[in-house]
């Protein structure tokens, strides 16, 4: 209709044929650019049919008798062609730079509200919410393999275990037909997840991003978690050993009273058989109850990160002799062996926090061990490191409790049954032997028992 009115305007006003080709090789771009390369073409061959009638000799005849008028209008034909091409491939390229710039923003509107998840609220839920309504996605569906919870936001057209079973498939999948995307949420190479979107016009590219943008949140969560946990964990910690630390030197002092006065009885001996006896079971329980506070103190002198290594010279093998000879009424019904190919052996460390180690070590081994089991002390001089171990016989670790037990305030399930205890004993051990560089693990068998390894690096008093 467009070509008919122009041409009747230029006819009516005597137009030759240059500037009426004009003015339909202008309307020609234009349709182009509002509506697309085939509507231009179909114009650009009804302007040729126009101009030939209207403007080419002989007038009113589909009848070109100059071949120049013939080069005329195939120039057109092919300009108009060229240009309605061009301008169509413009209009796409501008049509997809706006997809794709409206893609980015809404991923970029994803990942600011992913940044500000409420983390005391669900968060699958929240991302599969924020998914499905930033994206305008008809429905979504997350799941987590970490809390094995699925959340669904919108209309998921598929049954619940379909969308569970999706992560253990680690299968990518796209159906355009339904509009399905299925992505597999990786942390690293470790599977964590599955994203379904349902109802959507999202490109390869955008749902990849979402998919990444999605394991991102989730991992961030559950180290935010994680960390929210921890550190409650460390001020529950902070706070017992200050009611030890603090229960402990409440103790000393009526202790120490205590002890005074039942020592200073029995110097008296104007006792007669029995008040001494009692006297002295007074006394003896005192001085294990005064131990047990200096221990505490020392403890959470340790769990305050107040430990100071002062390494001198020690003969090892004598100081491990005198640490049995100390706990002979704990180890009274255990028969201790030491290992016969012991020689003389130094290590550079700190007396006092040595001694309390290995005697934690002694005591839990005849806590723990079966009743008049033996216990066994080893100790062997590798290249660079001292190796000392304590076996008992009759207990058993788990294996998935053998760190937990390093764990300040950690018992075992059964321990509580076989002795009384704190939880405070095997951290000590670990926090003395780190602050010399040393390691401790256990190892720990049904038939040969428990066994403690402590090591010391082989260093000289210069290192």
């Amino acid at each position: 209709m467009s070509a008919l009115l122009i041409t009747w305007v230029a006819y009516r006003f005597h137009f030759n044929l240059s500037s009426a080709t004009s003015i339909h090789l202008f309307l020609v771009t234009a349709i182009a650019l509002r509506w697309g390369f085939l509507e231009a073409s179909i114009v650009s061959l009804l302007s040729v049919v126009c101009l030939d009638y209207f403007f080419t000799q002989p007038l009113f005849q589909f009848y070109i008798a100059d071949s120049h008028d013939w080069v005329a209008l195939i120039t057109f034909e092919s300009v108009a062609l060229l240009v309605s091409r061009l301008s169509n491939q413009v209009s796409l390229h501008a049509r997809e730079s706006e997809m794709h710039r409206s893609r980015l923003q809404k991923l970029y509107e994803l990942s600011q509200n992913i940044l500000l998840l409420d983390h005391q609220r669900p968060v699958d839920q929240q991302l599969a919410r924020f998914i499905q309504t930033i994206l305008q996605i008809k429905g979504v569906a997350l799941w987590n393999t970490h809390d094995l919870h699925l959340s669904t936001s919108g209309i998921c057209n598929a049954p619940e275990d379909e969308l569970r079973s999706a992560c253990n498939s680690k299968v990518n999948e796209d159906n355009p037909t339904t509009e399905y995307s299925q992505r597999v949420l990786y942390s690293g190479t470790r599977p964590i997840g599955s994203l379904i979107l349902f109802g959507h016009s999202l490109d390869a590219a955008s749902i990849k991003a979402t998919a990444s943008l999605t394991a991102v949140a989730i991992e961030r969560a559950r180290s935010f978690s994680a960390e929210s946990s921890a550190e409650a964990s460390r001020q529950s910690e902070q706070l017992r050993s200050a009611v030890l630390d603090g229960l402990a030197h409440a103790f000393k002092t009526p202790l120490t009273t205590i002890r005074s006065s039942s020592s200073g009885l029995l110097e008296m001996n104007t006792l007669s058989g029995t008040e001494k006896k009692l006297v002295v079971l007074i006394d003896q329980h005192a001085g294990h109850l005064n131990d047990l506070t200096t221990h505490l103190l020392s403890t959470a002198r340790i769990d305050k990160g107040d430990l100071k290594v002062r390494r001198e010279q020690i003969d090892l093998t004598q100081l491990i002799q005198n640490n049995i000879e100390s706990l002979s009424a704990e180890l009274n019904s255990h028969p201790v062996h030491i290992e016969p190919r012991i020689q003389r052996c130094t290590v550079w460390a700190d007396r006092q926090l040595l001694t309390m180690a290995l005697s934690q070590l002694l005591d839990n081994a005849a806590k723990y061990g079966a009743p008049g089991a033996s216990i066994t002390v080893d100790v062997q001089q590798e290249q660079v490191e001292t190796v000392i171990s304590i076996r008992n016989e009759g207990s058993f670790i788990p294996h998935e409790e053998r760190e937990k037990v390093f764990n300040r305030f950690y018992r075992s399930p059964g321990s509580a049954r076989m002795a009384s205890g704190t939880g405070i004993g095997l951290s000590v051990v670990r926090r003395i032997t780190e602050a010399h560089q040393g390691r401790v693990w256990v190892n720990s068998d049904l038939l040969t028992g428990t066994k403690f390894f402590l090591t010391l690096p082989r260093i000289t008093k210069g290192n």
